[in-house]
């Protein structure tokens, strides 16, 4: 196995085990927290009745962070394109950024006492991390200058020839 790409990756793999083996299902707690941050955002998920959305979109961020600590094999590109896609579902991507530090907080918030300073340290370094994937994520909602140029050249010639 390769070195994992997050020097303090043991310290969040450790938080994970943690909250698991409390048998706590993160997921209701998680999304109060984001309703409570973001309370637009609950109105996008009127087609989840069950849980089962926000029950997976939970688990795909969760696979993300394990990769993106360790082997970083897709989860910086996933985190770029899940961002767009959400564009699409109109969740503005600055929202969509702070759902990594939501979860974050949940998991202290069960851990309680258990969270350590060594695990705060640790997901901060993460968050910055993750940020910096989702700053450099090119934007769906701007048309670049030099597009619109090359558009605008092609409509004036008269588009396919």
């Amino acid at each position: 196995m390769t070195s994992p790409a997050f020097a303090r990756a043991d310290v969040i793999e450790r938080t994970l085990e943690l909250v698991g083996e409390r048998g706590v299902d993160p997921t209701p707690r998680v999304y109060e927290r984001l309703f409570e941050m973001h309370p637009q955002m609950q109105a996008h998920f009127w087609r989840d009745t069950t849980g089962a959305i926000r029950g997976e979109m939970l688990s795909r961020t969760f696979e993300a962070i394990l990769d993106f600590v360790g082997e970083r094999k897709y989860a910086g590109h996933m985190i770029g394109t899940e961002m767009v896609t959400h564009e699409g579902y109109d969740v503005p991507r600055e929202i969509f950024s702070t759902f990594f530090g939501v979860v974050a907080a949940t998991l202290r918030e069960i851990l309680a006492d258990d969270w350590t300073a060594d695990m705060d340290s640790a997901w901060r370094d993460l968050l910055a991390e993750i940020d910096g994937y989702a700053n450099r994520t090119p934007r769906s909602d701007v048309t670049a200058v030099a597009f619109t140029e090359m558009r605008q050249a092609f409509e004036a010639r008269g588009g396919l020839v």
